[in-house]
């Protein structure tokens, strides 16, 4: 399958742009490798929400996903220990 259409929340960007270089470059590498494998990918679901999860390194990326649209929501990311207080 083709990647998926990735779609960028303005919360995830805001938090996003503010990550060193190397963070971020990480996280663009596995979020398109997520986009890759859409419906293979050994997806973590959020207990309780309709979310799903993406851990790389000490950041969660919480995102939700479309398979037969091919499109991949992405709504939030932080450090694991801070991301999931709303």
């Amino acid at each position: 399958m083709n990647q998926a259409t990735e779609i960028y929340s303005r919360e995830f960007d805001a938090i996003f742009f503010k990550l060193p270089d190397a963070v971020r470059k990480r996280i663009v590498a596995d979020i398109r490798n997520l986009g890759q494998r859409l419906e293979s990918f050994p997806h973590s679901r959020l207990k309780g929400r309709p979310e799903f999860r993406l851990r790389i390194g000490d950041y969660h990326v919480i995102y939700l996903f479309d398979v037969q649209r091919n499109e991949l929501f992405l709504s939030t990311l932080g450090h694991r220990r801070d991301v999931y207080r709303f």
